[in-house]
């Protein structure tokens, strides 16, 4: 495929993506002239949110031999937090755009949402009562909403990965435990950071996903008049 070919894939991607997550049948939205909040109609509602939201935190499948689909630019061999998202396909097209003129207040909506993630959580007094453990917690942001998204969408059996990323984040700050320790741990560390942080924070990453939808139909809109045909019948 060649590069407008596969801008438009990842624009496409990306714009299905956030819109599965954010429509009226997702949310309702609370506000005054001061302030705008979103909630979830129902808590499946919620989790599913934070599901998508897990995928969009990811990249696709790679095909045997590593290589992406549709020819998408992977990710550095190094590349971590909100490198190794759809962000960073975005960046792509921010980059070396094929569809319009460069947009900055893209560039800007995308990296704004980056920094973000790749910023921390800090929650004070943690309690995980299986393991008799209370600590001020620091978590990358991204990383405790991939982890809260696969435990909703996964079954314990399914999360050794997400066992290993608890396991680890303990172990940075202080606390050194097993894997059948946090494996206990999963549903504390889910009502701590899926209740408390992202019910918390989902009304800012919607704000950030808002923006960058907004972004992208702005820079399309001027293919999207050159390209539009509209016709009329005189007699109606």
């Amino acid at each position: 495929m060649n590069k407008l070919e596969r801008e438009t894939i990842i624009l496409n991607a990306v714009c299905h993506l956030i819109d599965d997550m954010l429509n009226r049948a997702m949310v309702v939205e609370e506000w005054s002239p001061d302030w705008s909040n979103i909630m979830f109609r129902t808590d499946v509602h919620a989790r599913l949110f934070n599901i998508l939201l897990g995928d969009f935190l990811s990249t696709p499948n790679p095909k045997k031999g590593g290589l992406l689909p549709f020819g998408l630019p992977p990710p550095a061999t190094n590349a971590s937090g909100s490198q190794r998202t759809y962000l960073h396909f975005l960046k792509a097209v921010c980059d070396e755009p094929q569809l319009g003129a460069a947009s900055p207040q893209l560039t800007d909506a995308v990296h704004a949402f980056a920094s973000w993630l790749d910023g921390d959580t800090f929650i004070e007094k943690v309690w995980f009562p299986s393991m008799d453990l209370e600590l001020d917690m620091t978590i990358q942001r991204i990383k405790a909403l991939k982890m809260t998204g696969d435990i909703g969408k996964h079954n314990f059996t399914r999360l050794e990965g997400v066992v290993k990323s608890l396991q680890s984040t303990l172990e940075s700050n202080g606390h050194a435990k097993s894997m059948e320790e946090c494996y206990l741990a999963l549903p504390e560390f889910q009502d701590w950071f899926y209740r408390h942080a992202f019910t918390y924070q989902s009304s800012q990453i919607a704000e950030f996903l808002s923006s960058i939808v907004w972004e992208v139909h702005l820079y399309l809109k001027p293919e999207y008049d050159r390209s539009a045909v509209f016709w009329f019948d005189e007699k109606m």
